[in-house]
């Protein structure tokens, strides 16, 4: 039977570093295109990152950078893949005299992969749930092999990605407390994908330069709730991926006070095509299927995270 193709959601955010040796604006990251040729540089081996933890030593790769410009124009997508390669691993070994505790190496490793599809035109990462991957720190390892590309082209922003929490999540949060009275999220804003809600949010900040903005607001006698108000547009920006980290509201629901924590867990999507010719694309797949399947994930993803939050929503 076809098995499902399977991804979680992120964020794509630039991020400039704090570096005083690089302020000119040349050396920043900025358009798709800086975009681009960071991820086909960082799927070259001299990018490579190894791991090491207590009984394994392991190394991350990117590969097979693709870009699909050529079939869908107006929706700018690109791939790679992430693999895990097995140096070295501690166990047990069977020996001709009994079984031993020891270190096994092979060459060449083993590895586990995942495809990684990069929307550029809602700054949206596709990440393949991989059941061998999903679970560890893949996100950590990307990220460093991003960080060192940055470095290496003179440039003072990297990219970061940020789970997209499940449609509604932190909205529908934030809407269920009778009485919110602190919203704390530190927010991301560049490339924002503006709405109503956060239209005059991004305007002030971007008129002050500023982009990232940590907001602790508090209020014992509730704070407001109206959809044009600051709090409301915090949870917007939050729910689009525009953060880092989780955002954290207390408030009263049903006479009780609660705290809770949210928007850690990203957004799980699903298309039928089968997994190993989504995992392909980047080999010697037909260009009218290829098309389809890109077409089939974009709009998997516009489904779980619609451009407007509040849009199916009212």
């Amino acid at each position: 039977m076809a098995r499902k193709f399977n991804f979680d959601l992120f964020r794509l955010n630039i991020v400039d570093l704090i570096d005083l040796f690089m302020p000119d604006q040349s050396s920043l990251i900025r358009s798709d295109e800086d975009i681009v040729k960071l991820l086909e540089i960082a799927c070259s081996s001299e990018f490579d990152k190894e791991q090491e933890t207590y009984t394994a030593k392991f190394k991350w790769s990117l590969r097979y950078f693709s870009d699909y410009k050529d079939l869908i124009p107006d929706r700018r997508m690109l791939s790679a893949v992430l693999a895990r390669s097995i140096l070295e691993k501690d166990g047990l070994i069977v020996t001709d005299d009994g079984i031993s505790e020891g270190s096994s190496a092979s060459n060449p490793p083993l590895a586990s992969t995942m495809i990684v599809f990069f929307d550029l035109k809602r700054h949206l990462v596709a990440v393949e749930h991989s059941g061998e991957l999903s679970q560890v720190s893949w996100k950590d390892h990307i990220e460093k092999i991003f960080d060192d590309v940055s470095l290496s082209l003179g440039k003072a922003s990297t990219i970061k990605l940020e789970p997209v929490p499940e449609k509604h999540e932190i909205i529908g949060l934030f809407k269920s407390f009778d009485r919110i009275t602190r919203i704390k999220a530190t927010l991301r804003i560049p490339n924002p994908e503006l709405t109503r809600y956060t239209q005059n949010l991004f305007d002030d900040l971007k008129a002050s330069n500023v982009r990232e903005y940590t907001q602790d607001m508090k209020n014992p006698g509730g704070l407001s709730k109206e959809e044009n108000a600051r709090p409301f547009a915090t949870a917007v920006l939050a729910q689009q991926g525009y953060k880092t980290g989780d955002v954290q509201m207390e408030g009263y629901r049903n006479d009780d006070f609660e705290k809770v924590i949210s928007g850690s867990n990203a957004s799980r999507g699903a298309i039928n095509s089968l997994k190993q010719f989504v995992r392909g694309l980047n080999a010697n797949a037909k260009a009218k299927e290829t098309k389809k399947a890109l077409f089939e994930i974009a709009k998997e993803i516009d489904r779980i995270h619609p451009l407007d939050p509040q849009a199916d929503n009212e």
